[in-house]
């Protein structure tokens, strides 16, 4: 579903102070799929990650979603391929204090245009699926950590995006919390959801839902680990 094909990605290219962050990547991510990055600090996860999602351009290489090549895209298609391929789970959720649990899931269908009525159905059908149906018209701040992550994670859904992203989605979790996790992700699975993540944890890494774990360090793939 995803083809990478010697990806490098630079930072402060051309300058003194430029930094490779990957080294030239080949990588297939199979489409209905938990896959895992994993690596010590600064071997190139989050940014291999932004490269897949469209989050960040390749400073060499391309990318194909579909067979499709998103490397050169204009950032206006490159917004389009965001908003219909993928859904976002960061480490620290990015909800909006300040707005509701049901205001912050309707944030990402807002520039899609849809009716609202509609787009608040699917926002309340999918908060009760997680268990959040009472919570829907809670500030964010007042919610615990698993809560806040339920609400990302249908924040993310609004869309109904093939692919869900989640950036060390666990590493604010306590273990019971990490493995209601995973449980959401098994359910994800089951509707036909491809899942990709970044984790230090073991505990999501050595799970068995896990389909494939792709090691990494120094921007390169790191054939040493398993």
């Amino acid at each position: 579903m995803i083809s990478l094909h010697a990806v490098r990605k630079l930072y402060n290219e051309g300058r003194p102070s430029e930094v490779t962050a990957l080294g030239g990547i080949d990588l297939e991510i199979a489409r209905d799929a938990l896959t895992v990055f994993r690596g010590p600090s600064g071997s190139g996860k989050t940014t291999l990650l932004s490269v897949i999602s469209c989050m960040a351009r390749p400073s060499s290489g391309r990318v194909f979603v579909d067979g499709r090549n998103v490397s050169g895209l204009p950032e206006s298609f490159l917004t389009q391929e965001r908003r219909r391929t993928f859904g976002f789970v960061f480490q620290r959720f990015n909800l909006i204090r300040g707005l509701t649990v049901l205001e912050n899931v309707l944030l990402p269908a807002a520039p899609l245009g849809r009716a609202p009525r509609d787009d608040a159905e699917r926002a309340t059908a999918r908060l009760e699926a997680l268990g959040l149906g009472p919570k829907a018209h809670v500030l964010v701040e007042q919610l615990s950590g698993g809560e806040a992550q339920r609400t990302a994670i249908a924040r993310a859904l609004i869309n109904d995006p093939p692919v869900l992203i989640a950036d060390e989605p666990t590493a604010n979790l306590d273990t019971e919390l990490a493995m209601r996790f995973l449980d959401i992700v098994a359910g994800l699975r089951a509707e036909g959801r491809t899942v990709v993540m970044t984790s230090h944890d073991p505990r999501i890494w050595q799970a068995a839902l896990v389909d494939r774990v792709v090691a990494l360090r120094d921007g390169r793939l790191d054939e040493e680990q398993p």
